[in-house]
């Protein structure tokens, strides 16, 4: 099961939204936005849910409270999420010196 989380700033506004299962919310992964060091300031905000289902509130939630990034609204959300792949852990194997095509290139 999957499930929306928050990072939380001191106002109580969001600075984050992202999709997590297990203890995703709570770990630290390379090149990703800090979680806050107070774990109460994580906060879950929808539970037991598919993953397409959770793909689809991410994107919900960014919409909703906007991105810093591109001048719509407050988070620190590099993407308009849903685009997240589960069991993902980097680059696939081979990647290294390879070039992202002109298409790739346009969508970062």
């Amino acid at each position: 099961m999957f499930y929306i989380y928050a990072y939380i700033r001191q106002d109580n506004t969001p600075y984050y939204i992202g999709k997590g299962s297990g203890p995703r919310a709570w770990r630290k992964n390379k090149d990703e936005i800090h979680r806050p060091s107070d774990k109460s300031r994580i906060v879950i905000m929808e539970t037991n849910l598919t993953e397409i289902g959770a793909l689809a509130l991410e994107r919900f939630y960014i919409r909703w409270y906007g991105r810093k990034d591109n001048g719509t609204g407050i988070l620190r959300n590099m993407t308009d999420g849903g685009d997240g792949v589960t069991g993902r852990t980097g680059r696939p194997s081979g990647f290294k010196g390879k070039k992202h095509t002109p298409r790739i290139i346009a969508k970062i």
